[in-house]
This record gives structure tokens, sequence and C-alpha cells, in this order.
């Protein structure tokens, strides 16, 4: 990335935030609720960075001050932004106007700061007002000329694209016309055989026989007035406004139609398309003057010119097509040498480019923002885009009791196959791991359709609370648990327990043996899952191995702790064991079974007579049998389930992520 970026942000007392502070990368996505705060997100930046802010927008309310700032003006609160800039040490214009605002050479970083600040009055009231200024020294002020080399555009949510187009000051097709510089020379020839042209109107018959008649009725009523004779012409055409002539028009030839006849959806990936032209960096042009060519000739290493641009046939010299990277990157350093573009630099904001957009054009909008090197923030609600966001993008904001909070993914710790595995799941998932307001991380799919029904059973609506339940089709938690603290996502795990007891083997070494029930009056035994929960939360560096407790009691209250809950076997085995000695129970798991089975009435009345006997692993073998399968059990199970079936442990990690949920929803 060659661009600048906004590294840093810090926000106080602003609107929804008390006091947060965020690392951002190039490229970010900013998701979360309604009223949460994205717009007001991005409105702290505008108040620094937004040229098209007037000082009294800058200028703040009360109203502007933090719901938990109470009487602030009287009290003398403040509201300060600050925001740091990485990126920018290869732009000499950015260095040059910014040199004040530098706070880091290890790596370059500016910092700019917005403050709304109060002066007391002599009668013990406060007056306020604003500054911004660079660096650390609060009378280094950053000015609008400054802003001209670093600055905020922002798209927002509710736009007009129809008349942003038209207007001629705002068109991006207009706007980006003008960064060609076209020649006046060449405006100066079009203009006149435009008016030629138009002239010709004037030779039209209907148009003589107009003009002689408004005379003759105009002369009649001036008799006094000799010499008043009315006479038509057509417009001149200015020069210097010739551009603004110029219509967008979409579709193929014989359907083309204005812009005002074209749907909401594709305006808005036209108008989100320009923008984007409009930001590029423009340090290699793609027309070069004929004199500017000449003089770029006489620098040291000129041949990388002569190799990258060829004449046309009006003398101008044009950018070749399909340069190679390393071609290209020689000529950027050559041409921002020698030729450096005297704009600065522009961050953009979109919000919500989903609006009128169908998914999978969602995907394909945000995968062609993402591709460029220009720094991007987006706001979007929409999982489509949340689907293919790289997980390292994530700007999530989310309530809490003490305003609104922010977490990034930026500088998340993961190694490639664990990116993968997040990345490969909220892909197939399409985001939805985004929106939670609190998430039960599963292994099988089994519990992806028992859990929601075990909750509904239980009277706790996992909609309701916007609780998810995602499953990972594995018992590799690591990843995800990373990846939701780094979201401040609340989750609980809900994991097998895997019981097993230790036996020796011919050569006296100890062997694991698995699907046995549990047996009081052993005491060399454990719990699969347990072990693989203590790896990973020493993985993680949230335990040390000598803080795991003796007991299985003890360890299973300490995995509770970290929001993990394990049974004792393998869920199915955990249903069929919560039954106890109710035989209705137990015949509901018979039925679905029966219904789904392909073997005879023998094969039946064995399951029926195992699950009376606790032989629940002869049972489960049945189920995973060919033809049934655990997923296609447990989606029928769902339907029939009463709460008696559910596991102790499940009923502990629903109420639990109920109640996360319910506190971060603040």
């Amino acid at each position: 990335m060659r661009s600048p970026y906004i590294s840093k942000v810090k926000i106080k007392n602003f609107r929804n935030f008390v006091e947060e502070e965020v690392s951002l990368n190039h490229k970010q996505v900013i998701i979360g609720e309604n009223n949460v705060g994205k717009t007001n997100f991005i409105r702290a930046l505008q108040l620094i960075l937004d040229p098209q802010l007037s000082d009294e927008d800058r200028t703040l309310q009360e109203s502007d001050f933090n719901e938990r700032c109470i009487d602030p003006m009287k009290s003398g609160e403040q509201i300060e932004i600050v925001i740091e800039i990485r990126g920018y040490e290869h732009n000499r214009n950015i260095l040059a106007a910014l040199s004040d605002a530098t706070v880091s050479t290890t790596p370059h970083t500016l910092r700019l700061t917005y403050k709304y600040y109060p002066i007391p009055r002599v009668d013990g009231s406060n007056s306020y007002e604003y500054k911004i200024f660079q660096g650390s020294d609060e009378n280094q002020y950053f000015s609008h000329q400054q802003r001209k080399f670093l600055n905020l555009k922002v798209i927002k949510a509710l736009r007009d694209v129809e008349i942003e187009m038209k207007s001629t000051r705002h068109s991006p097709v207009l706007q980006l016309l003008r960064q060609y510089e076209i020649e006046k020379d060449e405006l100066d020839v079009i203009a006149t055989a435009m008016k030629q042209n138009s002239d010709l109107l004037l030779s039209l018959d209907e148009v003589d026989d107009l003009e002689k008649r408004i005379n003759n009725r105009f002369d009649e009523i001036i008799k006094i007035e000799k010499g008043s004779e009315i006479k038509f012409e057509t417009l001149d055409v200015n020069t210097q406004r010739l551009i603004n002539s110029i219509k967008t028009m979409v579709g193929q030839e014989r359907y083309r139609r204005p812009i005002s006849e074209s749907s909401l959806g594709l305006n808005n990936i036209l108008y989100i398309t320009l923008m984007l032209l409009l930001i590029e960096d423009k340090t290699v042009p793609r027309f070069i003057k004929g004199s500017l060519y000449d003089e770029l000739l006489t620098k040291e290493r000129s041949q990388i010119i002569a190799s990258c641009y060829e004449v046309n046939d009006k003398g101008k010299y044009v950018l070749k097509q399909g340069i190679q990277p390393n071609v290209m990157r020689a000529l950027y350093n050559f041409m921002d040498l020698h030729n450096p573009p005297l704009k600065g630099f522009t961050f953009l904001a979109i919000e919500e480019p989903e609006a009128h957009l169908h998914p999978t054009l969602q995907r394909v909008l945000y995968q062609d923002v993402m591709r460029g090197s220009s720094s991007i923030l987006l706001t979007t609600h929409s999982t489509h885009i949340t689907s293919v966001a790289p997980i390292e993008s994530i700007v999530h904001l989310l309530k809490s009791e003490n305003g609104t909070k922010i977490k990034a993914t930026s500088d998340l710790q993961m190694s490639p196959q664990e990116k993968r595995d997040i990345e490969r799941y909220v892909d197939v998932k399409r985001g939805e791991l985004y929106f939670g307001k609190g998430i039960i991380l599963v292994e099988g799919i089994a519990e992806e359709y028992l859990i929601p029904k075990f909750a509904e059973l239980m009277q706790l609506s996992l909609d309701s609370k916007g609780v998810i339940v995602c499953n990972i089709n594995s018992t590799n938690f690591k990843p995800y648990i990373k990846f939701l603290d780094a979201l401040g996502i609340p989750f609980v795990i809900i994991t097998d327990g895997d019981y097993y007891i230790l036996t020796p083997d011919s050569d006296g070494k100890e062997t694991r043996k698995y699907h046995l029930l549990k047996d009081p009056w052993h005491s060399n035994y454990g719990f699969l899952g347990y072990e693989l929960a203590f790896g990973t939360l020493i993985d993680l560096g949230k335990i040390a191995e000598r803080e795991i407790p003796v007991t299985t009691q003890l360890q299973n209250e300490k995995l509770n702790e970290f929001g993990i809950y394990a049974g004792e076997y393998t869920l199915e085995v955990e249903i069929m064991n919560a039954c106890g000695e109710d035989n209705d129970l137990k015949t509901i798991i018979s039925d679905v079974y029966e219904g789904l089975t392909l073997g005879g009435v023998q094969q039946k009345s064995n399951f029926k007579n195992e699950l009376a006997q606790k032989d629940f692993w002869k049972c489960l073998s049945k189920i995973e049998a060919k033809g049934i399968g655990k997923g296609r059990f447990s989606q029928q199970f769902a339907d029939v389930t009463k709460e008696g079936h559910v596991p102790e442990y499940v009923r502990e990690a629903i109420r639990s992520i109920i109640t996360k949920a319910g506190v971060n929803e603040g």
C-alpha cells in the first residue's frame, strides 16, 4: 500500500462515545446495529478532515456531548477527537504541508486533534470554542489550506445520485474531466464548431417566420420607438464551461438512457465507481503534453518515459496498456520525483454502499472497492459484504452501559490457517457472525439444529436477544475465541466431554477406552473435551497449566468461568441420558429413529431395548449409520423434543449467553 491511511482514532465525550481508542488499517469495514454510532464515528473524522464542513458545522452543541456528561457545558466538559495518519512518507505534498503534525518517524506518523473546549466567563459560566491543531502543539493550527492536502470525502447513506451527477459543482464526472487539464485551444476549436452548427437553426423557415411575426407585432405596439428590431441568435458556447454540457448516459446504443431513467442500484454503483476514480493516486498521468514530455526526457533515467508512453495522432503522449508491475513502480518513482501532482490525498468514507443492490452486486462492489490502493472506510449492515471482507478489516461498534465501545481486528494475531478457518466460516454463513449480540460456538450440526429449540423450550429466545449459534464443524475453537475477543462479542462454547477410562494393555501401557458411561468407582479416567479446552486456554494465555484444578468438578467450574460448557459424553448421548427413567421422553427418541431408519422391525426393537438399557453408544451407532446421520436425526428430533431432553450443561450455557447478551445490549 502506497497510500496514507488513518491508523488510530481517539474519541472522548462525543455523541455515542465516552472515551474510545481504536487502531485502523488501510481498508476498514465498520459494522454494528442501528443507532450504535457508525455515522457518528465518521462524523468525528469529518470534524477534522472534511473540507465541505463550514466553521459553523464544526462548532458543536450541548447535544453533541455524550449523555453521561451531566450538564456538560456548565461543568466545563471537553470533546476531543484525535486521529493519527501513517503511510504518507512518499507523498511530498503532505510532508511539506504537514511537517508540524509529525509525532513519530518510526514509523512516520502525523497527529491531528479536534478540541471543543470551555472558555470561562467573568460570571462563572462558559462559552465554547473549537480548535484543530497539529502534533502536540495546540497553537499549531490545522488550516483550511492544509486540508487541501489531506482530507476526507464522505458518500452518505441517504444520497441522491441523480442530483449529484447533474450538479456542475459536485458531479464526479466533471471533476474527473477537470483533472485532465484539457488544452484551452482544443476547447476553443470545439466551441467555435458548436456555435457554427447551432447557427444553422436560424436558417429554418419556421424560425425565420416567427422572427418576422414577432417584429411585425412588436412594431405595431411601439410605433414611437423606431429601430427596435428583434433578432434571434443561438447561445454563445463558453469555452470554460464547455465540458459541463457532457451528459452521462447508461446502456447499450439502442437502449441508451439518461441516469434519471436508470435503476437506483445501477446509479449507486456508477457514483461509487466515479468517486473511486476521483481519489485515485494521480502521480502517473494517463496523458502528458508534448512540452512536459520533452522536459521529462532531460531528467536522469528518463528512458522509463519513452518505454511507457506512446504518441497518438493528436500529438499527445498516452500511457500504454499492460505495463508490468515492476515497470509501473519504476515509472511511479520517476514521476513522484520529477512531476509530483500538486493535489493532496483524499480518504474515502462510504456509508451503506449496499443500498438498492442485489446481494451478488453487493459482494462484487465491495471487492472492487477494496481492490485499489486508496484508503477506504465503509459502514454497512450487509452480511453479503461482511462475508467477503478480510477478517483484519472489521471495526465493530457495540452498545454497552458505558457508551458505544469500538473494537477492531486490525492488530489481530492469527496464523494463516486460523485466518482461513474464520474466513471460510464467515463466507459460508454470509457474515452473520459479526451481527450477533452473543454467540454460541458449537462443534457440530446436531447442536446447530437443537440448541435454538432447547432455548425456546426453556422460554429463552435466542433471536430476541440477538444470539447466534455458530457451528464450526470442529473442536478447534481457538481462532474463534481470538476473533470474538477482538470484536468484543460475548460468547459461550458448548462442546462434548468425551469421557474415557485408562486401561492397561498387554504391554502394561495405558490406553484410552471411549464410548462408556461414567463409572463412579473407576478412579483412572478423564475427559478429552476438558483437556482440549484447557489446552486452548493455555495457548491463548488465558490460564497457566498450574492453574488447572485437580478434580473434575473444579475443572468444569473453571471452564465455565471462560464461557466453556462441556458435557460428559457427546450431545446425543447426553440427551438420552437426560431422559432418566421417563419412558415418554425415550419414546420420542425411538419414534424419530423409527421414522428415519430403513431397517426392519427387529432393528427398531433393538434400538428401543438398547435405549431402555442405557446402552446409548449402540443407539448412537445406529443413528450414525448410513441413511440417517446425526444431522438428519437432530433436524427431525428438533420438531418433537421436550424440555426434559435438554442436558444440564446446555441449559447453563444458554442461560449464560442470554445474560451476557443482555449486558452487551446495555
